[in-house]
């Protein structure tokens, strides 16, 4: 069991300390693997954009029939969509199948063109899309909880908080015992940022823990 079952944000909003993260599950399983979760006492479910299921984690929440309020929803902003940034949180709300996002992460600071393959597209800044997250926070706080950002080094947290209207609430980084990140955990806990651990426990095809 976690120390505590939430975190305050920056924002005044709790956000549980335990959640089901949807990377690099096969297709086909994230909907039963939601929908088990939230039955089952789960209150934090985090997806992207750029993992292609957000529609199938929005059919696993219909399927649970857990009341929306009762649990934590995080996805995030993908790379080619950084100029977009309107439109891709309304084709995430739509994916999901809801009205409000509890936190939007900006994937990585790293603007990429669309198509395949996706490049590094260095006609645009990050900056820009996170201003544009701003904005979106605050003429539509019905819509967005809180905003935050996704694999962030101390430079660039650094560079972005220069310039941030809006602290970014959440930074969700590569934590565990092979990956420590003792740096940036301690520069976003001194600028009261909350630090969120994927792949804690490795993932599908990475596990951090085997029998052998």
């Amino acid at each position: 069991m976690p120390a505590s079952i939430s975190v305050k944000l920056n924002t005044g909003a709790e956000m549980p300390t335990v959640g089901l993260g949807t990377w690099k599950s096969q297709p086909g399983q994230v909907e039963h693997a939601v929908e088990f979760a939230l039955r089952n006492g789960y209150k934090s479910i985090d997806t992207a954009a750029a993992y292609k299921n957000e529609t199938e984690v929005g059919k696993g929440i219909a399927a649970s029939g857990v009341p929306r309020s009762s649990f934590f929803l995080t996805t995030k902003l993908d790379n080619p969509d950084q100029a977009e940034a309107p439109e891709a949180l309304e084709s995430s709300l739509k994916n999901l199948g809801t009205d409000y996002l509890d936190l939007w992460l900006m994937h990585w600071p790293a603007p990429m063109t669309k198509g395949t393959p996706a490049l590094a597209d260095k006609s645009k800044d990050w900056l820009d899309a996170w201003k544009s997250m701003e904005k979106l926070y605050k003429a539509h706080p019905d819509k967005l909880k809180a905003i935050g950002v996704s694999n962030f080094s101390v430079k660039f947290m650094e560079r972005l908080l220069e310039v941030a209207e809006v602290i970014p609430a959440v930074n969700q980084i590569e934590l565990h015992p092979s990956c420590p990140q003792q740096d940036i955990v301690d520069f976003c806990l001194s600028k009261g940022i909350a630090v969120t651990a994927y792949s804690p426990l490795g993932s599908d095809n990475s596990p951090l823990l085997t029998n052998e």
